[in-house]
């Protein structure tokens, strides 16, 4: 039998022709290549041994690069989003409760009550400031851009100011001297000339104290003209022709700083409704002028220690938590400031800034804080201290501290329902927890779509890590059986190879 070239490529005719001799090592190779095949599970160790599939492996690995990318970003944000949702949700109770203490001890609470319900807000105050200055990894929630600087001053020198800048109780003071007046009248004056009594402003253009509301004249009573609100500055005259009616009211409108308008009625002899003020009837016309002059100079009087009070302190924490880096905080010009009739030029006088973070008025606060989570998304988680819910929310419960509620005092009482009706308004309205909710919400969202969008990556990741798998990962089985068949015929070329290679005339001869 003729053995064939093609069936022993290493017969003894041809063993010296290097030609097989790299076809044996070929042979080998491939079996050192199936080998490390069934070892690593791998089809190649570098993309050239891929052959055509190496571009498609390079783009879905780099595709799975950039979706590991985006994954590593999105486990970040969602523990940032994490912790300002339990941070806003911290804000939110801590306001939530002020408002509780408020509207619970507020109209029925005696001066114990006033008291502790002070202290309550106070240390709530205190841990809001606390949380608005709360960090994560060593940067500040609420600092907009600027995550490296401290956002709010501590509650003394916000209350108290620093010793060369004002705090919000000097603001407020200042404010509530020039509302008041000399006379303690919110700048209102009264003059009585023989039977006409004229309720005048102080000035014109003061943008301080109590003003007339125009055309608010109401009521009926027998024997008086009157006349306005009307002139520079606005005056009402009334002007009594004879006596009035037991029981006749008339009334007019003023407005307070805060703008805030309320209806003051006078009444003859006897009240007319419950929030009148009673004058009595005198024996001339001249009389009654002089006794209804004493009710208004009276009313004027409780509205300059209650309501005018607090409106001057809701108007002046306003102006103080508009402060900001970039916009000083505007004052009234003085001393004096019972007299003043302007505000100082804005920033020649030193006050405490209260928030230190970026104010950049261009910039919405969330997007002070911005996380790519996907081609073409992104999302915003950023905060400041001075968003409207937060700043609204400080400037009700600063208001309320700034009051003072002496004991012993017929206002105090007044004092604290005035206080705590308006800081419960701001509250309910643009501060407090309702507005804070909403600050909540807009992280709610952006967890939602974070989510979602996280769901997306590890769909994204399982596909491409499958196609890969395809291009790169062996089948063992099948290397198995390829390494198999290779070693038989590697073994059996070797085997007679040897033997051929031994053939010769004298072993023949043997």
């Amino acid at each position: 039998m003729t053995v064939t070239n093609s069936m022993f490529p290493f017969s003894s005719g041809t063993i010296r022709n290097q030609q097989y001799a790299r076809l044996l090592l070929q042979m080998r190779g491939q079996m050192d290549d199936l080998q490390q095949q069934i070892a690593s599970g791998k089809k190649s160790q570098t993309f050239g041994g891929l052959g055509d599939m190496r571009v498609s492996s390079l783009t879905f690995r780099n595709q799975t690069g950039v979706t590991d990318g985006y994954s590593n970003v999105i486990d970040l944000t969602e523990i940032r989003l994490k912790i300002m949702d339990q941070s806003t949700n911290e804000l939110r109770t801590l306001v939530d409760g002020a408002r509780g203490t408020m509207l619970k001890t507020r109209g029925t609470g005696g001066y114990p009550e006033i008291t502790a319900s002070v202290k309550q807000v106070q240390a709530q105050f205190e841990q809001m400031v606390t949380s608005l200055n709360a960090q994560h990894e060593g940067l500040y929630l609420y600092s907009g851009r600027t995550r490296d600087t401290r956002p709010v001053v501590d509650v003394n020198t916000i209350m108290w100011g620093d010793g060369t800048n004002a705090g919000l109780r000097q603001v407020i003071d200042e404010r509530r001297l020039a509302d008041l007046g000399v006379t303690g009248l919110g700048r209102m004056t009264t003059s009585l000339v023989g039977s006409n009594v004229t309720l005048a402003e102080d000035a014109v253009g003061n943008p301080f104290g109590i003003k007339l509301v125009a055309g608010s004249v109401g009521g009926s009573m027998s024997n008086i003209t009157v006349i306005g609100p009307a002139g520079a500055p606005p005056q009402i005259n009334f002007n009594f022709t004879g006596l009035p009616l037991n029981g006749e009211r008339i009334s007019f409108s003023v407005t307070l700083p805060d703008g805030k308008t309320m209806n003051l009625g006078f009444a003859a002899n006897e009240a007319g409704t419950a929030d009148d003020t009673v004058f009595n009837i005198g024996a001339t016309p001249a009389a009654t002028a002089a006794n209804l002059q004493a009710a208004i100079n009276s009313r004027l009087s409780s509205i300059g220690q209650g309501e005018l009070r607090a409106a001057s302190g809701l108007i002046a924490a306003r102006q103080f938590f508009d402060g900001s880096v970039t916009n000083p905080v505007q004052r009234v010009a003085g001393p004096p400031f019972d007299t003043s009739i302007a505000y100082a030029p804005v920033g020649s006088l030193p006050t405490v800034i209260w928030y230190r973070g970026d104010d950049d008025t261009l910039v919405n606060a969330r997007d002070t804080q911005r996380a790519e989570i996907d081609s073409g998304t992104a999302i915003s988680l950023g905060a400041r201290a001075n968003e409207t819910a937060l700043r609204d929310s400080m400037v009700a419960l600063g208001m309320f501290l700034a009051e003072d509620y002496p004991p012993g005092f017929a206002s105090t009482k007044d004092r604290y329902d005035a206080a705590s009706s308006r800081a419960i308004q701001v509250m309910n309205t643009t501060g407090g927890p309702n507005a804070i909710l909403e600050m909540n919400g807009d992280f709610g969202r952006a967890g939602a779509l974070l989510l979602s969008t996280k769901t997306r990556h590890e769909d994204r990741k399982v596909f491409l890590t499958s196609v890969l798998a395809e291009i790169e990962n062996t089948n063992k089985e099948e290397a198995i059986l390829q390494l198999t068949s290779l070693q038989t015929t590697l073994e059996a070329s070797y085997t007679i190879t040897s033997r051929l290679s031994q053939l010769s005339l004298v072993n023949y001869l043997r």
